[in-house]
């Protein structure tokens, strides 16, 4: 997760966030090796064979660039050329729109749906915090859900699990077009 970015933040990191990324990794070390806490951050690196974490990053931000971004990187920085490397795979091996399914959701603007149509929502309040979805078709209503939460629940656990609910009730219908509005 703290690689999250690395390809625009970390070809050349300052030293301030190389010092910033070793505190981050220090406690880990030093638990690893039981060594006392005045041992320093490099000598327990070289110890336990572990690379200082801003090379990591550095190493992730240059795959990224040239593997998915495809844009070449300074001399100074690598020899490789993006045209010469190989892709590889991330992630699934398609995209769901190049293969859809039956359970395949749309996040098309609906407009003006006629269908069947789910709206969800979850709120907290002084008083109380709850989830709920409820089914239309036309101008009526088919089908409600409401729960009543904790009081530490969060608004987004609330939205969630009205999402969660929603989605098992549409699968569960018939083939049967559904669109789910969500109010967050």
């Amino acid at each position: 997760m703290l690689t999250y970015g690395a390809a625009v933040l970390c070809l050349d990191l300052p030293v301030r966030i190389k010092r910033k990324l070793n505190s981050i990794q220090r406690p880990f070390l030093l638990a690893l090796k039981g060594a006392y806490r005045t041992t320093a951050t490099s000598t327990l690196q070289v110890i336990l064979g572990i690379h200082p974490l801003y090379l990591y990053f550095q190493r992730e931000a240059r795959v990224t660039t040239i593997r998915r971004l495809n844009i070449s990187l300074p001399d100074t920085l690598t020899t490789l050329v993006p045209g010469k490397v190989e892709k590889g795979e991330t992630g699934g091996a398609a995209h769901p729109a190049e293969s859809p399914t039956e359970e395949q959701i749309s996040l098309v603007d609906g407009g003006g749906i006629t269908s069947g149509t789910i709206y969800t929502d979850g709120s907290k309040t002084e008083k109380a915090v709850g989830a709920a979805f409820r089914v239309w078709s036309e101008q009526n209503i088919v089908y409600r859900w409401l729960a009543k939460l904790q009081d530490y629940n969060t608004v987004f656990q609330e939205e969630l699990l009205a999402l969660k609910h929603a989605t098992d009730y549409a699968t569960s219908l018939p083939h049967q077009p559904v669109t789910i509005l969500v109010d967050n």
